[in-house]
């Protein structure tokens, strides 16, 4: 879909607003002015503010990865386009912007769970869904078992790429949550293969 220019001011300002102030602090007469804008052209993009945050959140997601999931024919694709995957993801969640959005919205999410969920829905499961389509590929080529869903695959990738590196973060514990992004997605990615490839194809190690 594309996105005008109207548009594309009001998210930038929406973003800019909402790590200054946080959400629940941003109305739209606040968003008017910053994105220079009437209020008429806010509305007509966006239903209310719930929605602006969801666009924004779909965006940063978008600065992740957009590529259409790859063919997967061998378990060498598979392996490759999980690795890739992988490696964008951590590479993503390390950025300093990426970090402090995270925290904006768990904070938000504590007086609001709507925000959570627009937060959720928009972004991790977006990116649970891309990687179950990569699963799926794989489970129709007889890559993968099908024993397991394609999400809860997904689902257990998501977990040993990330791990607690996001919480220790939030926490303070660290300044970035992952150190070696290649190195943590191709561990995750041997997991995976080791737990999920189908019986007839050739170990990968």
């Amino acid at each position: 879909m594309t996105t005008s220019p109207s548009q594309m001011r009001i998210l930038t300002a929406a973003r800019d607003l909402f790590f200054k102030h946080g959400f629940e602090k941003v109305s739209t007469d606040m968003l008017a002015k910053e994105a220079a804008v009437s209020k008429a052209t806010l509305y007509r993009h966006f239903a209310n503010m719930n929605d602006v945050l969801k666009s924004v959140a779909e965006a940063e997601v978008m600065k992740f990865n957009a590529d259409a999931p790859p063919q997967i024919e061998t378990l060498e694709d598979l392996r490759g386009a999980l690795g890739e995957f992988g490696i964008k993801l951590l590479r993503f969640l390390n950025q300093p912007d990426t970090v402090q959005f995270a925290r904006l919205i768990h904070e938000e999410a504590r007086g609001n769970p709507q925000v959570g969920r627009l937060f959720y829905q928009a972004a991790h499961a977006k990116t649970l869904r891309k990687i179950s389509k990569i699963i799926q590929h794989a489970q129709a080529h007889q890559l993968v078992s099908d024993d397991a869903d394609a999400s809860d695959i997904a689902e257990d990738f998501l977990a040993l790429l990330e791990g607690l590196g996001m919480v220790r973060v939030q926490l303070g514990v660290s300044l970035y949550p992952f150190e070696d992004a290649e190195k943590r997605a191709t561990r995750a990615v041997a997991t995976i293969l080791a737990a999920h490839a189908y019986p007839n194809q050739p170990h990968i190690k």
